[in-house]
């Protein structure tokens, strides 16, 4: 499958991809370079709130239900999601509907009206929304590890917070993001369809994103802040919730991208497949905890490597006479960095990872998303295609290589540690077990 790139002359990028899936489903990704890092203080939660307002009339459509029926007539799947890098609105069609689908989202994009009814009913929705985050003990945490990581950087706050919505938004202010950033020049529209390219194209050429004019550029209070503050140690955060059972636990490390796939593959071998390292350690061998992941990120160069792990407050430093859940952490680190991983074991998870992104394939959204993501966020590095990821990436991944950036991450100097929980020890005995991180020579 071959990626077709385009820009017109008003900026707006368009990245295509003939699928061989052999349903005559289109998927289609609307990218704007909108999110999170590009928001100051008095603008926090702007991104996530203008994405609500753009289901929400324009100057054709100006009844928010008017775009909800176009769509649910033929059965179209919409929706759309916030990031802290950009903002992306979905479309999922049959192809007998791809122009109309591109017309209205080109509309709901770029001439949305803000009615000022719809704008307050939605600044409620909005709160409600957040409101869950309050009791997710888990979103905390990771909110939390995002201001440890990423200290310094406009990749510290999170999308959105209730605490953002102690007032109301300034619509003038919402006003001046929007006019500023839902312009062509800030948009990609990813498509993967086995409409062809050409045929694509032509429905793309009459909308506003082909028709609009570029804009003036963005004020430069809105540039990203890159730089992370260094720490000298490692960074913790212990937040109490009364109300929960469970104690919430997460290891990170601040990485890079340019380490991404040999970090990716590592993820995988230590918590992909059931017979992975953490879920064998955590799980099988000492019945510590029933949840347990990996999650990992990557903002523009710089990124985060994070263990997570669930489990009840008697768990996380003991299980009876033995370890608890934050020592075999540690001891799995730890063992990483003098040894580091098993040629047998990067074997087993090149072949897990394979497969795993073959059966990704079959859902086109996966390809758009990662298309779209990819060429917003790198425009001038050429992207390999879905499908070619594994031999391209990781097929010749060694040993050698993932022990390098274990060495090179898992360090004091890059790591964060926090916990949320109704129950916690004090930061004293969390910083005894977690100081035991062996020291790279």
């Amino acid at each position: 499958m071959s990626i077709n790139t385009y820009t017109y002359p008003n900026g707006l990028r368009i990245i295509y991809e003939k699928t061989n899936n052999v349903a005559p489903i289109t998927s289609i990704y609307a990218f704007c370079d909108l999110g999170s890092v590009y928001e100051m203080d008095e603008y926090r939660g702007v991104s996530h709130f203008i994405e609500h307002m753009c289901f929400k009339g324009t100057k054709k459509l100006p009844v928010s239900m008017d775009i909800s029926v176009k769509y649910d007539k033929i059965g179209a799947q919409l929706n759309a999601f916030t990031d802290k890098r950009y903002t992306c609105y979905t479309v999922k069609c049959e192809n007998e509907y791809v122009e109309n689908c591109i017309e209205i989202l080109s509309d709901m994009l770029t001439n949305s009206i803000f009615n000022k009814t719809e704008y307050k009913k939605e600044e409620k929705v909005v709160v409600e929304e957040n409101s869950r985050d309050i009791d997710d003990p888990k979103e905390i945490l990771f909110e939390e590890m995002d201001k440890l990581v990423y200290n310094g950087s406009s990749y510290e706050n999170p999308v959105d917070n209730i605490s953002y919505h102690k007032g109301h938004f300034d619509y003038k202010k919402v006003m001046e993001v929007y006019h500023s950033f839902y312009v062509p020049d800030r948009m990609v529209l990813s498509i993967v369809s086995n409409l062809s390219y050409s045929t694509v194209k032509k429905y793309i050429n009459t909308t506003y994103f082909a028709l609009k004019p570029r804009g003036k550029g963005i004020p430069v209070k809105f540039h990203i802040q890159p730089n992370i503050y260094k720490q000298s140690d490692i960074k913790y955060s212990l937040v109490k919730k009364i109300g929960i059972e469970t104690v919430h636990l997460a290891v990170g490390f601040q990485v890079e991208r340019k380490d991404k796939y040999p970090l990716e593959l590592l993820k995988n071998l230590l918590s992909g497949p059931m017979s992975s390292r953490l879920f064998t350690i955590l799980r099988e061998e000492n019945g510590v905890t029933y949840t347990s992941s990996i999650s990992t990120d990557y903002y523009d160069e710089v990124g985060d490597f994070t263990i997570y792990a669930e489990m009840n407050y008697t768990k996380l430093l003991k299980n009876d006479t033995k370890p608890g859940v934050l020592p075999l952490v540690i001891d799995l680190i730890n063992d990483l960095i003098r040894y580091g991983v098993h040629t047998e074991e990067v074997q087993n998870t090149k072949g897990y990872m394979r497969g795993d992104i073959d059966i990704e394939l079959e859902d086109t959204d996966n390809i758009a998303e990662y298309n779209g993501s990819e060429h917003l966020m790198y425009p001038n590095e050429k992207i390999v295609p879905y499908n070619k990821i594994y031999e391209t990436y990781l097929k010749d991944i060694k040993k050698d290589e993932i022990d390098k950036v274990i060495r090179k991450y898992f360090v004091k100097e890059n790591m964060c540690v926090s916990l949320v929980g109704n129950k916690l020890p004090s930061i004293n005995v969390i910083k005894h077990e977690c100081e035991r991180i062996y020291k790279v020579k």
